[in-house]
Order: structure tokens, then sequence, then C-alpha cells
């Protein structure tokens, strides 16, 4: 332990002694050990971590497939029995994601709520911070009465008042009791709509506002989560699940004809969770990791360098009795030391700029607030930095122990001999290297670049330019009674009321209302059942009975013109498509190709249930298709159309209102006219996320440019250190050299010849480096190949371009030195 103090006390002093040398390592370490931890740190976070939840790895998603369709949501019949007689779940729960309109706070307010069952928390063994939640002994066959509210929304609209428990408020109209507050870090292990959870109630789903009785094809649930029986694994589960499948199918043939393609399927809470975003983490985390091996080599050329000046240093050690091994543990220590600073820069700015780095994430990245710094990122920190010291500090520690005392001390210092040719070897291999690894970097980074540019020139089928969406939510309250929107005839009228008042105000050029359904690019997948529609065809003789799903969305009769989506043929609504005409439906080209490859669909009928949770009919509604319009890239720029189907709002008005406007006015004073405009026809319906449709296309490749920043951010960085490190080889070639060059240019070369002379070396390493970082990279970008997009993963443009890039810095790097040998004269370069 002396003997490491001691050498920690010798390094410190050392190192201060050269303040350049020490600022740029520990600067080039911090971005290097920085950007590893930052990755770390958010992948840890959101795939790594367990949830927090007692034994996590048991909670799994469930969800009904149907027609091809993925997560088209369950019917009650068929959720009681999952929960009584699959022998699978210890607890299950419904889980059902709605907006609401909340009063009784503050002030009203639409937030996030999730309609669970009573066994909700129970299951998740979540406990509340103040109150008590509800559980299965609070059941009743319609809506329970006691909610229970996040710790922000009580801050929020309760001021965090401690006697909040059993206050009345009101949600769409409807009274309850809150019964709880969940602690700050609790959080729903799922989707919402758009943003976090914020009131949670349970029901028993099988009493009124619900169907009576429950309708086995009626699936409004959208889904459910459950707690899989102790000891029973993933794989079991889906097995029972099979067998649970092929029986009900067998006891109600009916609702489940082999036409249907009728599945369950279970997946872990986590998976479902994360795994949108795990591709995009995997390939960040593997791209940072290329970054520190770059970093480590370009620290190890500048101590290489340095080691050449101690040469006279070590070799008065040696005279005086230290060992080989002496020597390269205190090279060792002082490399470890400059990588433990490196490490607590990097720790300090992480720390300070915490809040502006997760700004960076887009909403979509789950568990952003179980992000944050703990004794594992310390750790973290430290491993890094051993581990970076140990690797950058081979090299000189090597050279150390190369010393002969008495050649050495004979030299008196001088940075030449065998010394300066080891020296050179080392560092050009270390080029090499680094040079090797920036490939691999700049080439994903290119890909990702040119997959970005791809999808920049797809059409969105749409002209997003000058267009506002505003959503609206129209309560639906238990008690049908106090429901003034009960009926479809009566949200229409308050559809054509919408666009009546907002075509008249000054700037509007044009108006159009739908459900949410009906926005092109809005994030609502987390609720696919409420996007999709199950149809058949009737009059197509071999698919009659056969059921098929396609996208669905409402919209008034200017919708089309609104957003200049073409019509392709026939035509599109008019106000006379109302609640009392013949039901008619304008499908898109993507539905046109699929189910009416050789057909006209002009005239031809579509048969749907397109019911609510409130319905109870189980009757089967014919839809005449009227009208082909073009496709829009509505799931994402980089996604394929998919078949859909526009019903007129008039026809088919849902409670999740989206008012489209295009106007000349900004944003600001466009969301102003409209809560102006809803106040004038009804104060009590909240006006929320009101955003331009420019602004909705760029979330939707939010991901994508996280992935393009920040690996590109590392390209570049692996670019400038892999140009410093070449120059710092060419810069010392050509001081090895310059004798040599004096006489050259005294017998007569001309400075071409000494800048090809000087240059030559450096270009070489570069070329067997790019050489490899190419070889390494037809392998490497195959693994990123979910996150590219009209691109291959060796694609060849970028495959010429990378090294093209890398030539020009390389020349660059290489011509500054070689510049300064063309200027000394012959006379100078002889006594030097």
């Amino acid at each position: 332990m002396e003997n490491l103090i001691a050498d920690l006390r010798y390094a410190a002093r050392t190192l201060v002694k050269t303040p350049a040398f020490l600022l740029i390592s520990v600067l080039t370490l911090a971005l290097g050990i920085g950007g590893n931890i930052a990755i770390f740190t958010l992948v840890q976070a959101v795939l790594l971590q367990p949830l927090p939840f007692p034994q996590p790895e048991r909670l799994v998603r469930i969800f009904d497939n149907r027609a091809g369709a993925r997560d088209v949501g369950m019917s009650v019949p068929e959720f009681e029995d999952l929960r009584q007689h699959s022998d699978i779940f210890e607890q299950i729960s419904v889980i059902f994601p709605a907006p609401t309109a909340l009063t009784g706070g503050d002030r009203v307010e639409r937030v996030e709520l999730l309609g669970t069952s009573p066994s909700y928390f129970d299951m998740l063994r979540a406990k509340p911070a103040l109150g008590r939640a509800y559980t299965q002994a609070d059941w009743v066959p319609g809506v329970v009465d006691g909610v229970v509210i996040s710790d922000a929304l009580w801050k929020r609209q309760f001021g965090g008042d401690p006697n909040v428990i059993g206050k009345r408020i009101r949600l769409d109209e409807d009274g309850y009791t809150i019964i709880g507050v969940m602690p700050p870090d609790f959080r729903h292990p799922g989707k919402g709509l758009s943003g976090d959870v914020e009131v949670w109630t349970a029901a028993g789903f099988v009493a009124l506002p619900y169907p009576v009785p429950p309708v086995r094809g009626l699936r409004f649930i959208p889904g459910a989560i459950g707690r899989l029986k102790a000891g029973l694994s993933i794989k079991e589960a889906q097995q029972r699940l099979d067998a649970f499948v092929r029986q009900s199918q067998q006891s109600y043939p009916t609702d489940y004809p082999s036409q249907s393609h009728w599945e369950l399927r279970i997946e872990p809470v986590q998976s479902s969770l994360t795994g949108e975003v795990r591709p995009m983490l995997i390939v960040l985390l593997a791209a940072v990791a290329f970054v520190l091996p770059i970093v480590c080599v370009n620290v190890a050329t500048l101590l290489i360098a340095r080691s050449l000046t101690r040469m006279r240093e070590f070799a008065i050690r040696q005279a005086l009795g230290a060992s080989r091994s002496r020597l390269v543990r205190q090279v060792l220590t002082e490399s470890v030391l400059i990588s433990l600073t490196g490490a607590a820069a990097a720790l300090l700015v992480l720390r300070l700029a915490r809040g502006s780095l997760l700004a960076l994430l887009p909403q979509e990245v789950p568990r952003l607030n179980e992000i944050h710094g703990d004794w594992r990122v310390i750790a973290l920190a430290v491993v890094l930095s051993v581990f970076s010291g140990i690797l950058f500090g081979l090299g000189p520690a090597f050279h150390a122990t190369m010393t002969d005392p008495n050649h050495d001390l004979k030299e008196g210092g001088r940075t030449g001999g065998q010394h300066g040719i080891r020296q050179s070897r080392s560092r050009a291999a270390l080029v090499t290297l680094e040079v090797a690894l920036s490939v691999v970097l700049l080439i994903s980074a290119g890909l990702l670049i040119r997959s970005f540019s791809a999808m920049l020139r797809e059409r969105p089928g749409i002209n997003p330019r000058g267009v506002t969406v505003a959503q609206i939510w129209i309560p639906r309250p238990n008690n049908p009674a106090a429901n003034p929107y009960l009926n479809p005839p009566q949200r229409a009228r308050l559809a054509r009321e919408l666009v009546r008042c907002l075509e008249a105000a000054p700037g509007v050029q044009s108006v159009a209302v739908g459900l949410t359904t009906s926005v092109p690019f809005l994030s609502t997948r987390a609720l696919n059942s409420f996007n999709l529609i199950a149809f058949s065809i009737p009059e197509n003789a071999t698919s009659a009975q056969e059921e098929y799903t396609a996208d669905f969305g409402a919209v008034s009769p200017n919708y089309f013109d609104l957003l200049k989506l073409p019509l392709r043929k026939g035509r599109v609504f008019t106000d006379h498509d109302d609640y009392g005409a013949t039901n008619v439906v304008v499908v898109n080209e993507a539905f046109a190709r699929k189910f009416f490859p050789q057909q006209d669909p002009i005239g031809q009928h579509v048969r749907d249930s397109a019911r609510t949770a409130t319905d109870s009919a189980n009757t089967a509604t014919d839809s005449e298709i009227i009208g082909v319009v073009g496709d829009v890239l509505d799931h994402g720029l980089d996604q394929p159309p998919e078949p859909r189907l526009y019903g007129s709002i008039l026809q088919r008005s849902g409670y999740r209102f989206a008012v489209f406007l295009r106007a000349s006015a900004n944003l600001t004073t466009t969301r102003q006219l409209v809560t102006r405009t809803m106040e004038q026809i009804d104060p009590e319906l909240p006006v929320y996320g009101v955003t331009t449709m420019d602004e909705l296309i760029s979330s939707s490749m939010a991901r994508r440019r996280l992935a393009l920043f920040l690996m590109s951010t590392f390209a570049f960085l692996a670019l400038f250190l892999a140009g410093l490190g070449i120059y710092g080889v060419t810069a010392f070639l050509v001081k090895q050299r310059v004798q040599e060059f004096g006489i050259r240019m005294a017998l007569g070369a001309q400075i071409r010849d000494i800048l090809l002379l000087a240059v030559g070396p450096g270009l070489f390493l570069v070329s067997i480096g790019a050489a490899a970082g190419l070889v390494v990279s037809m392998f490497v970008t195959r693994l990123m190949s979910s996150l590219l997009f009209a691109v291959s993963s060796t694609d060849l443009f970028t495959f010429i371009t990378v090294p093209l890039v890398l030539a020009v810095v390389a020349v660059i790097a290489c011509l500054i030195p070689a510049r300064y040998a063309t200027r000394i004269s012959p006379a100078e370069a002889l006594r030097h």
C-alpha cells in the first residue's frame, strides 16, 4: 500500500509538470468514458434494469390477435375465461387507457386515465404512498367508486394536500372518491395514449355502463396484464394459452370460426414496453463501445511520445536499482490516474448536464424517469477508468522496460536511435487500429444518414404545410341520461357546429373534423384495437366468411381536400352522407390493391361491426365503397401504407374528436382560436394536444433522429481523433527524417518530392486501416439492419464515400507537418 501511495504521489507530481499533455489526455478520456457511461446508463435503465416490482419476470402482457392483425383487443367473456379457467395466471387485470376530463381540482383538465380490474395493484404488488389502493375486495359488477391518482397529479391539482383522501372529483361528469396517491416513482408498466397515467379506476365490466349481458364478439378491452403462477415459464404459459384457445374454439365455434385466425399470445411486460427501442439502444451501445478504444489509442500515442522524452529518467532509475516491473507499475499508475481524472470529469459533466441530455431523448423512450446516477454508474466509471488506463498504458510501459542505462545515459536523453524507431512502429500500429475503428463508425453513421435522407424524400401522401390539429375529448358519463352526446346524431351535430364556427373565424382557410384515429402520424399505436376495424366482403363468394382488419377513421367531407389527399376514383363524402343516409366508406389505394386487385372497388360493399364499449348490439353494418383516395404513410415515413377505411363522421361519430385547420396564423393563435370556440360551444369539452402536422411528422422520426445524432457524434469524434493520430505519427516521422530531407533538398530535390516522401507513410497507414475497417464493417453493419430504411447494410455509395472522406482528412493531417519539412533550409536541416 505504501508503494502504491508513493507511486500515486510521484505520478501526480510528474503529470502536473506537463499541464498541456494532462489537459488533452483528460479531455479526450472524458469524451470516451463519458459517452460510454451515458449510453450504458440509458441502456441499463431501459433494457437491463428489472421493472420496479416484486418478481417482475412473472409479469406478462396478453394480446389478442385476429384476422391477421395484432393486438385487436379482447372481450369481457374472453377476459373472464382467462381469469377463471386458464390455469395460467395468479392474477390478471384489464388495462384500458383513455383520456378523461377531470373536475374537482384547481381547474378542468384532460388527464390520462387507466381503467383496470380491482386486482391491478395487488397483481403489481404496488403500495400507495398515501391512503390505500383498491383491491379485489372492492369488486362490483359496474364501476368502482374509489380512484387512485399519481403523485404528479396530486401536487399539480391538489397542491400536495395530505387531506386529499376522501375528496370527491368528477371524471367525465361521473363522481369518484380519491382513496390513494401513488409514490412519485410509480409508473404503469405500459404505454398510454400520450403520456403517463395519472388516474387509475377499476370496474367489473359486467354491468352498466358496459354491455349487459357481455358479448363475446365485442372486443372493446384493449389488452390485459397478468402475473404468471409461480414456477411457470413464458414458454409453458404460452403452451397452456394455445391449449386454452383450442378449447375456446371448440366451445364457441360461431364466435371463433377457423377463418378468423384467432390466437392469444403473451409477452414479458419489460419486452413489451421496451421492444421498439431495443435495437436502437443496442446499436448505440455498440457504437460508443468503439469510441473507447479509439480514445485509448489516441492517449496511448501521446504517452508513447512522452515516454521517449523520459528515457534518461527511466535509465537513471534502472541504474539506481529499480526493476523493470517497478517501472511498469509506475507508468501504469500514471495511466490509471489520468483515466480516473477523465472519468471524474465525465461524471461531473453528466451530472450537471443531466436535464439537457434527457431532453434530447424522444418521449416514446420508456422508463425515462428511472434514468439516474447511482453506485452502478460510479462503479462503471471506475471499471472503465482502470481498464482504459491499463489499455493505453501498456504501450508506454513496454517502452519503459526497453531502456539500456549504459546506452541511454551516453546519449544524454536525445530522442532518436532505437527508441525512436520502436516508438514509430508502435504509434503506426496504434494509428492503423484507430483508423480501422473509425471507418466502422463512419460507415455506420453514413448508413443512418442515407436512411434518414431517404425518409425525408418520401412523400407522406398529404400536404402538411399550414395544417394544425387539435384534439377534443367528449366525456362519456357512466349514466347515459347525463350524456348530452350519447347518440351518434348528437355527436354529428357537434362536428357540424365546430366546422361552422371555425370556418367563420378570420385567417382560417379550411376546417375539417375527424376522429383521432384519422390523424396521420399521431402516436396512438398503444391502442391498436381503437384504430382497427374488423370486416368482411359479403359480395365475394370466396371470402364472404373471411374476416379481415384495416385501419379506420371517420372524417368530415372537407377532410380530404384540406389535407390535399388526392381522389383516385369515385367521390368523397358530402354533407348528405349523414346518419339517415346509406352507409358509405372511402378506401385508400392499399385497401383496393389488397382486397380488390382485379376488380373495381367502387360500388362494392364491406360488412363491419364498429361497436363501442357501451354498444350492446351484435349486428353488422354494410357500407358501400364510394371512393378511392391516395395512400398516407401515417404509420411512419419508413413504413408501407396499411389498408384503411374512412367513414363519414356524420354517420360514425365517436368520442375522440380531432379538428383540422389550414390557417395562416401561428400555432399559439390557432390554439387560442380553437379553445375559445370550444368554450363557446361547450365549455365542458377540453381541448388538448394542439400541434402542427409538420410536428407530428417530425415526431414520428424522433427515434431515428436520435440514433442518427448520437451515431454521427461518435463517428465525427472518431474521425477527429483519427486525424490527430495521423498528424501525430506524420509529425514524428517528419521530425526523425529532417536531416534526410535536408540532404535531398541540397542535392536538388523539389518541394513536391519532399511532400510525397513526408505524406507517403501516413497515407500508407490510413490505407491499411481503412481496408481493415471496410472488411469489419461488412459484418458489423448487418447488426443495424433494423435501423436502416431503403438502404442496404452494404450500401456501395457509403462504403466508397467514407474511405474518400477519410483520405481527405488524412491528406490534410499529413500535409501540415509535411509543409514544415519543405520550409526548413538544407543548412538548418543538416544541423538538426
